[in-house]
């Protein structure tokens, strides 16, 4: 036996024995992921929970429950932090539009960013609920917010409202997105009501698990570029995406995905296309999921990423994919993404 352990008890022999055995490890994982960082991963914390991601020239928001700071693209500075009239705690979304205004939705209203300063708008603005949940530019150029309430577009005579009472699945509007018909997608988050809502010519359908969808709990909507529209559900451990094709005059569920068929878990917290039409599915506990059209490959912290959970991922004109999450954000750059399309040829 080594001497520095004969003169200890047997029982402080085996749990010193134990810990340096558990250390060990530890710092085996340690240096893994640390090699995987350095092979082009890396993690900037603060921020911490991040919840919103936006691109404005050579500067990446971030927002989340600390409110919002401002990210150098390239090198990863945070080099500042935005303050308003009213706080920015608890920001869900983030929009850039073409005149240069950073748009904050938060739970304390609607905040308009410029170089001249920031003025919040909430209810008494004509907003059908103060706390905002998410921002969307169609191509018309109007702005829409999804409220607690109800979504709101901005149009010349002011704020015109779509509630349930409209035909939405929902009061409670978490995510907004326009498809290439000029469509307007709705998604509700309140399980176990909740659903999904496609407003077009008139007139507004509503999809829930009664027709099809995998979950009511609606988080994400993407299209893709085949014009397929992806939609990420879910609460805790149930969930999936759905994938939706559009056939003659009205949109099919086509196809459910859940953790069995390659997801990295069950709740789908975000949905993302790439540069080169991969598809991701960031999960709420399980990690991010990259989908090449033929296979899954999973991501965790093991490889590198902030957090098992990844509510927002975007990529920036450079091709660095940036991942939010509970516990920091996520830089993977373009020779790690190079290495990932490598590998699954």
């Amino acid at each position: 036996m080594n001497s520095t352990l004969k003169g200890l008890s047997p029982l402080f022999s085996i749990f010193l024995v134990v810990a340096l055995v558990i250390g060990g490890a530890i710092w085996i994982e340690s240096v893994r992921a640390g090699q995987a960082r350095q092979e082009g991963y890396q993690i900037i914390r603060p921020p911490h929970e991040v919840h919103a991601l936006a691109i404005q020239e050579d500067t990446l928001w971030a927002g989340g429950q600390d409110g919002v700071v401002g990210i150098r693209l390239g090198t990863g500075e945070v080099f500042t932090t935005l303050a308003c009239d009213q706080s920015l705690d608890f920001t869900r979304a983030l929009l850039v539009t073409p005149d240069g205004t950073l748009w904050i939705g938060h739970i304390d209203g609607l905040s308009q960013y410029t170089p001249t300063g920031c003025r919040t708008l909430t209810q008494s603005d004509g907003l059908p609920d103060s706390r905002v949940n998410a921002l969307y530019l169609d191509r018309s150029g109007r702005l829409w917010v999804g409220t607690w309430g109800g979504a709101a577009v901005l149009t010349g005579n002011g704020w015109e409202v779509l509630t349930k009472a409209d035909g939405l699945a929902d009061d409670m509007v978490n995510v907004i997105y326009q498809d290439h018909l000029g469509g307007m997608w709705f998604g509700s988050a309140v399980s176990p009501r909740g659903g999904l809502t496609w407003c077009w010519q008139g007139q507004c359908r509503i999809y829930n698990t009664d027709s099809g969808l995998i979950h009511n709990q609606i988080s994400a909507i993407m299209e893709d570029g085949n014009q397929n529209i992806w939609v990420g559900a879910g609460f805790f451990d149930r969930g999936g995406a759905n994938r939706l094709v559009f056939q003659q005059t009205e949109w099919i569920i086509e196809q459910s995905l859940s953790r069995r068929d390659g997801l990295a878990g069950e709740k789908v917290r975000s949905i993302y296309e790439d540069q080169q039409h991969n598809i991701w599915f960031g999960s709420e506990y399980d990690g991010l999921a990259r989908y090449d059209g033929r296979q899954f490959r999973i991501l965790t912290t093991a490889d590198g990423l902030a957090d098992q959970e990844v509510k927002v991922i975007l990529q920036d004109p450079a091709g660095n994919l940036w991942l939010g999450g509970r516990d920091g954000l996520t830089w993977i750059k373009p020779d790690a993404l190079y290495l990932l399309e490598k590998d699954s040829r």
